[in-house]
């Protein structure tokens, strides 16, 4: 494929969706420990838009998207457990693209009874893991609340607390309440009948994946000492102090993380689901405003870019 060029979607400027720009690049090459992928689905992430506005800073010009499926068609030296061919899912940078590279560590085989539409969905499986594991130490028997619970990170929460065996409590909108429920929600809470705040109390952890002022109404579910677990915003240490609970970042990547979700999706223990798939290529704009503007819905939004 050397010398020929692919569809990608690049960003020169900050800015609106205006910016995603539908342009030809050359085909990448793998490097040493890198493979080479067929883009079959991208994962749409709140993070695409928030760089494209310019709320987080990334060398110009580039290519958005952290995560996706698709197929290895080339791998580069020193690459073990990685062949041509292979059905692989998970971190991806600029992956909004007919054909991006990987460390070939970050790509996991993709289970034959996941589509590519939901294996491309998994990256909120990892967020949710690194925060109640490797940052909160969720043990079983732990009531915490997770705000969102159909959220493309609040759903793989639920998952992984229920089985983590925690007591757990989420927000959902009412025509969310049976799906977050079979989950393994023990409790569910329409935030919009009431404040969550008037409908549960002493929880060990909150896991807020909303911010806004729920980060700050929050604090006053936990039970003292009880742990804040942010990860859009986080609130005024004075407040936290005040409240006398613990506040912590529980934003993080790590290979462990995926690691563990993976061995829990082999075993079908948790479930990615897809609430939109926009297609072609062409619709990236429109996803991102979906992403951004959607409200609250189940699973994760994905962009569609080939055909397997």
């Amino acid at each position: 494929m050397k010398n020929l060029h692919i569809p990608a979607i690049c960003v020169h400027a900050y800015g609106g969706p205006e910016q995603l720009q539908l342009e030809e690049v050359p085909v990448p090459v793998p490097a040493k420990d890198q493979v080479l992928i067929k883009v079959v689905a991208s994962g749409v992430n709140p993070i695409d838009w928030k760089l494209r506005e310019g709320m987080m800073q990334h060398p110009l010009p580039y290519i958005p998207g952290v995560e996706a499926s698709g197929v290895v068609t080339a791998v580069g030296d020193g690459v073990f457990g990685k062949k041509v061919g292979d059905e692989v899912y998970g971190s991806v940078d600029g992956s909004y693209a007919a054909y991006a590279i990987s460390p070939a560590e970050l790509l996991f085989r993709k289970p034959a009874h996941l589509s590519f539409e939901q294996a491309a969905a998994m990256g909120g499986a990892k967020t949710a893991w690194g925060a109640l594991f490797d940052v909160a130490h969720l043990t079983k028997g732990q009531r915490i609340l997770i705000h969102a619970g159909a959220g493309g990170v609040g759903h793989f929460a639920v998952q992984l607390a229920y089985n983590a065996g925690a007591y757990v409590i989420a927000t959902a909108s009412p025509e969310n309440i049976d799906f977050v429920t079979a989950l393994g929600a023990d409790e569910v809470i329409d935030y919009k009948a009431a404040p969550f705040e008037t409908q549960v109390h002493s929880v060990d952890i909150v896991f807020d994946t909303v911010g806004g002022d729920t980060t700050e109404r929050s604090m006053g579910v936990l039970k003292p000492g009880g742990l804040l677990l942010c990860i859009v915003k986080m609130p005024d240490p004075e407040k936290v102090t005040a409240a006398g609970i613990r506040a912590i970042w529980g934003g993080t990547k790590t290979l462990v993380a995926m690691k563990e979700v993976h061995k829990m999706l082999e075993r079908d223990l948790i479930k990615p689901y897809v609430r939109r798939v926009f297609q072609p290529l062409s619709q990236a704009a429109a996803a991102q405003e979906f992403s951004r503007n959607g409200g609250p819905g189940r699973g994760k939004i994905v962009l569609k870019i080939s055909e397997e």
